[in-house]
């Protein structure tokens, strides 16, 4: 039998069964356009997050209060934090950490503040002046916190953009007070600066935010210390000198035995990461969402 003629015998076949050969047709590329509709969703995730985690800043290691066991998962020290302010002030003016550039720390949570006559629950940060280009936040009306502002423990604040506009609409925000309560504590600050959008990023919007003087929330807002007396951080912020992997791999070995040094232990109370680590995680997860999204997709080719 020739080719023609079995080209032929196709076609009386699918004219016999116009049904079930549309049907058939219709369920492959329906599969087909699933496959493909669901691996681009998969990728598209993947691309957002390691978007969120470039905008992060650069070259930067992350160091956070807790050791972190093998199994990932952090696990407190003591009851109390175990980061402080001094911790952060060590890094860069020791002169053990020739690494580092710059470090940001911030210390802060959630807050109730008030103005204008609207109410809201933003997360309050307390930064250094560097944060603003540690941490890639910028001003884009007024200013950003300065150095006289966090010597003085001045009671000032720059405003995310969505908290702005929650709070004073299209008005202007420069000048104007806001009422901030964090853990029964309250306080007035003057507004000195509205931040650029930043867009969504980890745990949430960025934009919605206010940032103060680091010395003004450990003093006046959140006054938490830790067991030796020092002003607790959430997280402290480090800049690298460059990108290269082995920089990186320097810097938190000495950072590692600063800290190890400064805290009295044998054993991180603190967890140190890069910010590949994170992206190679994030990389790992979204991989695997991608890989599951096109299975599922696959099954209707095979039903």
């Amino acid at each position: 039998m020739g080719f023609l003629e079995s080209v032929r015998m196709a076609l009386r076949a699918l004219g016999a069964n116009k049904l079930r050969a549309a049907l058939t047709m219709l369920g492959v590329i329906i599969g087909v356009a699933a496959v493909i509709a669901l691996m681009s969703i998969g990728r598209g995730i993947q691309a957002s997050i390691q978007a969120q985690i470039q905008a992060l800043g650069s070259n930067l290691l992350f160091v956070s209060p807790g050791a972190q066991n093998q199994g990932g998962v952090r696990t407190q020290a003591g009851s109390a934090p175990t980061l402080t302010y001094e911790d952060a002030l060590a890094i860069v003016e020791s002169g053990r950490v020739p690494e580092v550039l710059s470090v940001a720390p911030e210390s802060g949570g959630f807050a109730q503040v008030v103005a204008n006559g609207q109410n809201t629950n933003v997360r309050v940060t307390g930064v250094t002046p560097s944060y603003e280009d540690v941490r890639n936040f910028h001003a884009a009306i007024g200013e950003f916190i300065t150095r006289d502002q966090v010597d003085s423990r001045s009671l000032v604040a720059v405003l995310g953009a969505n908290t702005k506009t929650l709070l004073f609409g299209e008005g202007d925000a420069i000048g104007q007070t806001i009422r901030v309560n964090q853990q029964n504590v309250a306080a007035n600050l003057r507004v000195v600066g509205v931040l650029e959008p930043k867009g969504s990023g980890f745990g949430g919007s960025q934009d919605d935010l206010v940032l103060v003087p680091i010395t003004t929330q450990m003093t006046r807002l959140n006054r938490a210390r830790t067991s030796r007396g020092g002003f607790t951080v959430s997280s402290i912020n480090v800049q690298l000198a460059d990108e290269k992997i082995e920089t990186s791999n320097l810097a938190v070995q000495n950072i590692g035995d600063l800290l190890r040094e400064r805290h009295r232990v044998i054993q991180d109370d603190f967890t140190i990461r890069s910010q590949q680590d994170i992206l190679n995680t994030a990389t790992q997860i979204t991989g695997a969402i991608t890989l599951f999204l096109g299975a599922v997709a696959g099954i209707s080719l095979l039903v």
